[in-house]
């Protein structure tokens, strides 16, 4: 089960839990329910903000050591530039040749790490994005549980006065033929809420399957694509006439 989908299931908990009769037997009821979920929805909200913030943290870190490595490379191309003229000069001093071979591995060494560093650099802001996506999603559920709780309680209050009124008109608002009738409207009501509501929450997982796939093909052609690029910038790196330049 998604993380949505486990959030959605904990609040209908709440309803369930506290019972039908309490949670709905007044608007103060309705109110206080729908408030317990919207504050059960909010502490999700921000434990996935934390989370999101730690990766937004890792992502900065690998382009930091990116840039790193990078400064070191240039720094590091000059001293061999100076090996080589200093070889040059003095043919027979192999100081010259061994600092100039330990800078050629260095280099080495740091093309590489800059290649694994960008594709774990392209995964993180991948996933950064895919939770940022998912946090404006939940931040959308929220609001729709608040705009809800309104709505519940004024359909809650009118109804229950159209429900008085038709009572009344009928001369049965003391009697308990009069009581019964109105349970019986509140439970087929609340059945018919509760048959829209699985229709809505099946529809509403099948979209998010959909989604799902969505960013699951999306990535694999990202990755694709960046494997193609990488190849084709190691090719372009390791040529045999630069292979000749440094020897």
């Amino acid at each position: 089960m998604s993380f949505f989908g486990k959030l959605w299931t904990r609040i209908k908990g709440i309803f369930i839990n506290a019972g039908d009769d309490v949670v709905s037997s007044s608007p103060e009821a309705i109110r206080a329910t729908y408030a317990t979920a919207i504050d059960e929805s909010k502490k999700r909200y921000l434990e996935m903000e934390k989370a999101v913030a730690l990766l937004a943290r890792e992502r900065e870190k690998t382009e930091q050591l990116l840039k790193d490595l990078e400064k070191e490379e240039i720094e590091i191309k000059s001293r061999l530039e100076g090996a080589l003229a200093a070889a040059e000069s003095e043919p027979a001093n192999t100081v010259h040749r061994e600092a100039g071979a330990r800078y050629l591995t260095r280099i080495q060494e740091i093309d590489e790490k800059q290649a694994a560093l960008s594709q774990e650099l392209e995964a993180q802001k991948l996933k950064v994005e895919d939770y940022k996506t998912r946090l404006r999603s939940f931040s959308d559920d929220i609001d729709k549980l608040k705009r809800e709780q309104g709505e519940m309680v004024a359909e809650f209050v009118s109804t229950q006065q159209i429900i008085q009124l038709e009572s009344r008109l009928r001369g049965l608002a003391e009697s308990s033929v009069d009581d019964s009738l109105v349970s019986i409207r509140d439970k087929v009501g609340a059945m018919k809420a509760q048959a829209k509501i699985a229709t809505e929450m099946r529809q509403s997982g099948k979209q998010q399957l959909d989604d799902q796939y969505h960013r699951i093909g999306a990535e694999k052609q990202a990755q694709a694509k960046f494997d193609e690029l990488l190849k084709l910038r190691s090719k372009q790196t390791f040529t045999p006439e630069k292979a000749r330049d440094l020897g």
